[in-house]
């Protein structure tokens, strides 16, 4: 479901846009950035490298975590690991072992009406889910070529698109998810 409603969008645009061109310039936004502007939950496994290794990087805000499993063996949280919210990661006291697919979280992310800097950025996100589904129902057969269920993408290299993009919050280049 797209960030704006169909009148949301035509209040901004001044066009009425299909429900599936703004789901595909939502899809657009979410290729752009790993950010969410509402609760999604996610499953992700990931390999220990070291004992030495404190720190599980996942995708920021972390609203909260479900379960965190390392060897099939489940933390808790506030005694085995702390959660390091605005920061997107899990600080785990003991270290995270070496094993390929040993590390298990579960957690919800994205910025809610309950974060700071929702207030901020969500407008930021609705316009440019607007104008970018403008832009694709005024050029359908860009749509066709990156709707939902084609599975393909713009990767970018449309200029316009880049711009309508820019505004849109994205981690540094250096973050890793």
């Amino acid at each position: 479901m797209s960030y704006c409603s169909i009148a949301q969008a035509e209040a901004l645009t001044r066009v009425t846009i299909p429900q599936d061109v703004l789901d595909a310039a939502q899809a657009e936004i979410h290729r752009y950035t790993p950010y969410r502007w509402t609760s999604t939950t996610e499953t992700r496994v990931l390999s220990g490298t070291s004992a030495g290794d404190r720190f599980l990087f996942l995708t920021p805000p972390i609203i909260s975590v479900t379960s965190l499993t390392i060897d099939d063996i489940a933390l808790v949280e506030e005694t085995d690991y702390e959660i390091r919210h605005d920061e997107g990661s899990l600080r785990v006291y003991e270290g995270l072992p070496y094993g390929h697919d040993n590390i298990t979280v579960v957690y919800t992310y994205g910025y809610t009406s309950a974060h700071r800097l929702y207030a901020d950025t969500f407008p930021l996100v609705k316009n440019a889910e607007a104008r970018i589904a403008l832009y694709l129902y005024k050029n359908p057969l860009m749509l066709d070529a990156v709707g939902p269920s084609t599975g393909y993408t713009l990767q970018f290299s449309d200029a316009h698109l880049l711009r309508l993009l820019s505004p849109i919050p994205k981690p540094p280049e250096f973050y890793v998810i």
